[in-house]
This record gives structure tokens, sequence and C-alpha cells, in this order.
């Protein structure tokens, strides 16, 4: 087998909660880690503690984390961060970090029971990491299925629906239609999957996280109304739109995204301020 077709078995079994990946990825990020740690740090102990709480951070992120870079690259991306809250600017120059080959200093072995304890840590994360890999499959079915069903729905009736609204200012029929394009393109599923890309959303990016779940739950709540006449409801969501300036949360997310993302994000912008005109 192919040198990146292992590496691509090895992140994608992490990313599963597959404890032999996990333990194969911990032998092989070990060595290079610690003696970045310890060529930045000068000290057994403080490296050892670096790299334990790198590989803690990168398991926490295998929860949300797509792993595009590798673990190699994101490990040593982190091990920067947990570095530079300790060593000196001018041992970080001399420090293992994406450095080519032949500037490095020689790679120091990891102690053994380091390696012991990296391997103790990814198996107690297993179970956690396959309930994150349930949740994040579940999640692309549902919003896909769904997806599939309001598509055909929309190409039916949505035209009719959208231009008599906009003849009659019909506020139902405008209801009626918002809630057909949050379905249709199953905008709360493309705003979880944002939520879950977050690298860390129980420290750094909290704020952020829990913005998100929060228009996630205001779009859920628009497209399982029964109707525009539950008034306080409604007008209970208009309220928490702009209180919570998730607008703004959600189109600066979308500016910070690519592609198809970018594009969800952007009618999720769009569903939000036709939501708080209504």
């Amino acid at each position: 087998m192919a040198k990146n077709d292992i590496e691509q078995k090895v992140r994608s079994g992490c990313r599963a909660g597959d404890p032999d990946a996990l333990r194969a990825a911990a032998y092989q990020l070990a060595d290079e880690l610690y003696a970045a740690a310890l060529s930045a740090l000068g000290s057994d102990e403080h490296a050892r503690t670096a790299v334990a709480e790198t590989w803690q951070l990168l398991l926490a992120a295998l929860r949300w984390w797509r792993c595009g870079g590798g673990l190699r690259r994101r490990s040593l991306w982190i091990l920067r961060r947990v570095l530079a809250k300790s060593a000196a600017p001018e041992q970080l120059r001399w420090a293992r970090i994406d450095r080519g080959a032949e500037h490095a200093p020689e790679v120091a072995a990891a102690p053994a029971d380091l390696v012991r304890e990296l391997v103790t840590e990814g198996e107690r994360m297993a179970p956690i990491l396959a309930r994150a890999a349930r949740r994040r499959r579940r999640s692309v079915h549902v919003g896909l299925a769904v997806s599939a069903f309001a598509v055909g729905l929309l190409l039916g009736f949505g035209n009719m629906l959208y231009g008599r609204a906009l003849s009659r200012h019909s506020p139902q029929l405008q209801f009626a239609t918002l809630q057909q394009r949050i379905v249709a393109a199953a905008l709360p599923a493309a705003i979880q999957e944002a939520y879950l890309d977050l690298m860390d959303p129980e420290g750094a990016q909290a704020v952020q996280a829990e913005a998100y779940q929060r228009i996630r739950l205001v779009l859920e709540e628009i497209s399982n109304a029964a109707s525009l006449q539950e008034t306080r409801r409604l007008q209970f969501v208009k309220h928490r739109i702009a209180a919570q300036d998730l607008i703004s949360i959600a189109r600066s997310a979308a500016e910070q995204s690519q592609d198809k993302r970018r594009e969800k994000l952007m009618l999720v912008v769009l569903v939000l301020e036709e939501a708080a005109n209504l």
C-alpha cells in the first residue's frame, strides 16, 4: 500500500474513533513532536508536557476538523501554539517545526512512557470520536434526504408561491416560501456542519460555536412552525435574530468560507434577513 494511502487510512480511522488508527498515529507523531518541543524548550519534562497537551488538543479537534491538511501538519500547528505559551521567540526559531530536513536537528526519540501515555489517551478518546463520527454521518444523511425531497416540492410550487407572495404581499405566503427555502437547501445541516468543523468550539471558539447553534435553532424553529399565525413565537425568533446579531455572524462565517459552503451560508444570511423583516 502506498504511503499516502496508509496516511489516509490512519487519518480516516482516527476521525472514526478506531483505536488501532489512533495508536498508529501516536507512534507516527510522537518522535517528531517530542524533538520539536525539546529543541524549543530544552527540558525533557517541559517537552513531555507540551507533547501531551498537543496530542489532547489534536484528539479534541478530530471531533470537528476534516483533517484536510493531514495529521502531521495539524499536530505541528497545534504544537506551535502550545510552545508559544512558554518558549522564547528565539527558541522557536530553532524548533523542528515545518522546516526542511537539511536544517532540522537530529530527531530525538520520544520516551517510551510518553508514547504509552499518548496511546492511552487515544484509547480513552476512541469512543468519544466514534460517537462524533456517527453524529456527523446522521447530520449529512438527514440533510441530503430532506434536501432531495424538498427540491422536488420546491420546483413544483416554489415559483408560484413566490410570485403570489410578491404580487399580493401575503405574509403567510412569504413565510411558506421562506420555510421551503430553508428545507430545500438543508440550511440547518449546513450550519451544523460549519459548527462541527470548528477546531476548538469549547475553548477559543466557544462564542462562535454558541452563535452557530443559535442560528441553527432559529432556522429549525422557522421551518417547523405550523404557520405565520404563531405570532408570539415568530416575534420571539425575530427578536433573537436582532438581539444576538445572528445576521452579522452568519455573514462573517460566509466570508471566511469557500465554494459551496460559502454559498450555503450566504443563503442563511438571506433567510435570516427575510425572517427579520416578516
